[in-house]
């Protein structure tokens, strides 16, 4: 097959690669497939809304204006960089195999907009993003971090708040961030401070999630701490580990925003979008600079991932989720037990703390 590509040498070299052994990137305008690389909005204004051969655009820049331009042009797909070679032949020979060449592929569209969505998302709150940095190895400067959370009266009332839920189980009533240190450590202060930054980000409406936005950020809070709780014998980072299960679902909060029916499962996701919450999830998260382990668990949390991150934070939200199935429980807990190298006895007795105050939560709400 001849492909046309209009673009750099650069990625036409990228291309020429890719497609080795499928067809051949050649400048022929009389070609049987075309690529266009588009770098520009400027780029899209020279371009005709329809083409007589099936084409597909390499955008090499996430701008905004640009994605939300190609939604006026009738094309066969849009690839974006890291490029794979398996993916391009793909998308490639099902695009040119369509009745008729110019078939708007509208899941290539409609990721465009979620990945230029998820992008623009606003930032973490300033002490949050600083909170993500911190380690519980710097214990002069969380300290520093307390002084900050007591003078945000909000913060520290909420806090206070998820302090003294069955949760965590104190049993007399904290009423200051100090106490709470005392009894809880700073760690855990650090951690529900994170906690409470992120919450701001689930105030819409998830009905077509048939559920609510607190019950997610709530889903992701216990996860968290069960993800920190499987570290600590594992020998993994607990803050990492903390922080992945807290925002795992994070996609949700972008993806959301696209979805025009209900969904159950992320096949649901894909059917609709072409996408899902664990890869926006990720995408939301590298924006934000959090370390590339965490990002790439909480893309991985509904599979089984090779790395002991992954591995760690799909047992926690499988665990959450079956916490009213003893048998489902069990299974979960020795298949992670199994697959972090901790002994069975020792995982159950971290976690049934956790998952039994969330219980005590659930029957006291």
């Amino acid at each position: 097959m001849r492909i046309l590509f209009i673009g750099s040498q650069e990625s036409r070299a990228l291309f020429q690669s890719a497609v080795k052994g499928h067809g051949e990137i050649t400048s022929d305008k009389d070609s049987e497939l075309c690529i266009i690389e588009v770098s520009e909005v400027s780029t899209l204004f020279r371009l005709p809304k329809k083409f007589s051969v099936p084409t597909f655009f390499y955008i090499t820049k996430k701008d905004k204006q640009l994605i939300e331009a190609l939604s006026d042009f009738k094309i066969s797909g849009i690839f974006f960089p890291p490029l794979k070679p398996e993916d391009i032949v793909s998308k490639m020979f099902r695009g040119s195999a369509q009745p008729k060449a110019a078939v708007t592929d509208g899941f290539d569209t409609l990721k465009a907009k979620i990945i230029a969505k998820a992008e623009n998302i606003p930032p973490l709150p300033a002490l949050a993003r600083e909170l993500v940095r911190l380690t519980r190895n710097d214990k002069t400067q969380m300290k520093d971090f307390v002084e900050q959370i007591k003078k945000d009266q909000g913060l520290s009332s909420r806090i206070i708040k998820l302090v003294n839920s069955p949760f965590y189980g104190v049993r007399q009533e904290i009423s200051s961030i100090d106490r709470a240190t005392v009894l809880l450590g700073l760690n855990t202060v650090k951690n529900l401070a994170l906690a409470v930054s992120t919450e701001q980000f689930y105030n819409k409406n998830f009905s077509l999630f048939k559920t609510t936005g607190q019950k997610i950020w709530h889903h992701g809070f216990v996860v968290g701490r069960l993800c920190e709780v499987i570290a600590k014998p594992a020998g993994e980072d607990e803050d990492s580990l903390y922080l992945a299960g807290l925002m795992h679902d994070m996609g949700k909060t972008v993806i959301v925003d696209f979805l025009v029916k209900e969904v159950s499962t992320i096949e649901d996701e894909r059917n609709q979008l072409g996408t899902d919450h664990c890869a926006v999830g990720e995408l939301v998260l590298t924006k934000w600079a959090v370390v590339k382990d965490i990002a790439e668990a909480v893309h991985n949390h509904h599979q089984l991932g090779k790395d002991i991150f992954s591995r760690i934070l799909y047992y926690a939200n499988q665990m959450h989720k079956n916490i009213d199935s003893a048998e489902d429980l069990h299974d979960n807990i020795e298949d992670c037990a199994f697959a972090v190298g901790v002994p069975f006895e020792k995982l159950e007795e971290l976690v049934m703390p956790v998952l039994e105050s969330e219980r005590i939560g659930n029957d006291t709400a």
